[in-house]
């Protein structure tokens, strides 16, 4: 399994970026998503291997007009229903970025890609004739989103900004598992918010790995709480139990930030890259 470390690097004007991430200017995306023969495309994930695309969705690297082009007349509507206009801003560039790199990686024009969801409602990119299927799963959270792509394979990604709960023991306590919230509350108090996020990301990359979503109690399964310690399922049943056939890892995320990720344990190498 590949090792993955929790780091900090240079500051950003939305929090420091881990220095392992790659900057990759927008305009070199574009210039890719122009490709669709896989075997060329630089961008695409190797067989076991999963890149992992750091978004700026407060400061986009291009005018959020231009980028609502490349999203469908459906996420124009979804995004229309957001109250405030910084959630609309985000959630165009979240999506019409993720459509990018999957353009970039081989999957067609970003305004010609089809989505489709399953049962429980996971999004998967429907492949055209000809192009090799792609797996990809998006997260996002205050000013940053992260997506995950993958040649094959199931995947599960989740970002949360740490902030401040006023009911953080309540809402774990009704939450985790009982074993979770006994090892949050054995934290020392100045780790305890880093601790629920930790475990609270960590849960999510399971679900959404698995597809199923909360359809899966969240007390069916416990993962480990020590924001200092390595992810790791501890234990899955029940309903749960499909969950010990994935992988899980921390993510490096931007300083203020939490970010797990789950797929196949066979996964050999992450890589990195941010958009600029």
């Amino acid at each position: 399994m590949p090792d993955i470390f929790h780091l900090e690097g240079k500051p950003h004007r939305n929090g420091a970026k881990p220095l392992m991430f790659d900057p990759v200017p927008l305009p070199d995306l574009g210039g890719m998503a122009r490709e669709t023969n896989v075997s060329q495309s630089i961008w695409r994930p190797g067989h076991n291997d999963i890149h992992l695309w750091l978004l700026p969705i407060s400061d986009p690297p291009a005018p959020v007009s231009q980028l609502a082009e490349l999203i469908s007349q459906t996420e124009r509507d979804r995004a229309d229903k957001f109250h405030f206009q910084i959630d609309r801003e985000r959630y165009i560039a979240a999506h019409s970025l993720t459509r990018t790199i999957l353009s970039a990686c081989g999957a067609g024009a970003p305004n010609e890609l089809s989505f489709a969801t399953g049962a429980n409602n996971k999004p998967r990119l429907v492949a055209k004739p000809g192009l090799n299927p792609l797996s990809f799963n998006l997260s996002h959270s205050g000013a940053w989103a992260l997506l995950a792509v993958a040649a094959t394979g199931s995947i599960g990604v989740d970002i949360e900004k740490i902030r401040l709960l006023d009911a953080l023991e309540k809402l774990a306590h009704n939450t985790f598992a009982p074993s979770e919230f006994d090892a949050l509350m054995a934290l020392d108090p100045t780790y305890r918010l880093d601790g629920f996020f930790a475990c609270w990301t960590r849960k999510e990359a399971l679900i959404k790995a698995d597809g199923r979503g909360l359809e899966i109690p969240l007390d069916n399964f416990e993962v480990s709480v020590d924001p200092n310690q390595p992810a790791r399922l501890i234990s899955a049943n029940g309903a749960a139990k499909d969950l010990r056939a994935f992988g899980l890892w921390d993510l490096p995320a931007v300083s203020g930030y939490r970010a797990s990720i789950s797929a196949a344990p066979e996964t050999s190498e992450f890589k990195f890259f941010c958009v600029t």
